[in-house]
């Protein structure tokens, strides 16, 4: 193997281990993202349990409000009743206060059955808030794991990306132009691959004609797979 595929073999690993990093950097953002979005889940549900529970406070407050206006109104009416000489009054305020003592044991019942559903939705309330509690401070602890693993890939990174750049600074010819091609278009790794038996590209494994096989041989000039574009190189036998 001459000298410049070696040196592209050298680079093709340097350049592997930074795509390697990277990758992993990528994966954690990934992950932090989706742990940023559960743990926002979790917190919109939480405010929505907590405002579900403020309603219920509040209309049965309001609901006391009512019951004792409408007492306060029967109070008032069976006062009238007592003091009333005529007949046609009498009856009305009669009808008048049966209503709202209807009224009354209906909105006293509806707040006894309310009562008991906002004490249950209360208790549960405790117990999941705890439990969502603890969720989120696991999520926040993970979080904090993985920033800190993303700060050293970074570091990582960028020192492999140095290492990859003070290593090619002297490379030069027709393999290095080539390989920096397929690498600025992305070619997936590695890019630099063996002919293996069978003359297939040990990339696609596919087969390349016998014409670049020969010519892939003599090393003297760049030679790609006719399928996948890889630059290619055969194997000195031991």
């Amino acid at each position: 193997m001459n000298l410049p595929l070696q040196q592209l073999l050298k680079l093709q690993s340097l350049d592997q281990i930074a795509l390697d990093a990277k990758k992993r950097i990528e994966n954690i953002h990934a992950e932090i993202e989706r742990i940023r979005e559960k743990a926002s889940q979790l917190e919109t549900h939480l405010t929505q349990k907590q405002q579900s529970i403020q309603r219920q406070e509040v209309q049965y407050h309001s609901n006391t409000s009512q019951l004792q206006a409408l007492e306060a109104t029967l109070a008032k009416q069976k006062t009238r009743q007592l003091s009333t000489k005529k007949m046609e009054e009498y009856q009305a305020l009669e009808n008048a206060n049966a209503d709202l003592t209807r009224k009354i044991e209906d909105l006293e019942n509806q707040m006894l059955t309310d009562l008991d559903h906002f004490e249950a939705d209360k208790k549960a309330y405790a117990e999941w808030i705890g439990a969502t509690q603890r969720d989120l401070e696991q999520l926040q602890l993970r979080e904090k794991q993985l920033q800190s693993e993303k700060q050293s890939l970074q570091t990582t990174y960028a020192q492999q990306c140095a290492n990859v750049s003070n290593f090619e600074t002297h490379l030069r010819g027709p393999f290095y132009e080539v390989y920096t091609v397929l690498r600025r278009c992305e070619k997936t790794f590695p890019i630099v691959v063996p002919i293996i038996k069978g003359n297939q590209c040990s990339g696609c494994h596919l087969s390349v004609s016998t014409d670049t096989v020969a010519k892939a041989k003599l090393n003297a000039h760049p030679q790609c797979c006719e399928n996948c574009g890889r630059l290619l190189f055969v194997e000195q036998e031991s």
